[in-house]
């Protein structure tokens, strides 16, 4: 019996990633395999590094989907702000840009 091509299983892998729905394994598959291929590595190491892959970029999106939901006002830079156009006493404003109270893990 003899192995499959190498186009051949990267046909099959890409086939299978899609049917399953693995975006990101699906991505970094080809150069992944190359290198896998290359260097030798153990079968196990591949999917793990693939699997990984896969994760990652799950985790990515769902972090990026949150903070669009999240409709957090974005653009808002300290050189931004105006300390004209409040009534927050300038020694406040000051202390507030310190981030001091992050730490203290308050409001």
């Amino acid at each position: 019996m003899s192995t499959p091509a190498a186009a051949e299983v990267q046909g099959q892998v890409e086939f299978l990633a899609r049917r399953l729905r693995l975006p990101y394994l699906r991505k970094a598959a080809p150069e992944l395999l190359a290198t896998a291929r290359s260097q030798r590595w153990d079968p196990a190491e591949a999917i793990r590094v693939l699997l990984e892959e896969e994760a990652s970029g799950r985790s990515r999106a769902s972090i990026a989907i949150r903070l669009e939901r999240a409709g957090f006002p974005s653009g808002k830079t300290f050189e931004s702000w105006n300390e004209k156009a409040t009534s927050i006493p300038k020694p406040t404003q000051s202390a507030l840009r310190t981030l001091e109270w992050v730490s203290r893990r308050e409001c």
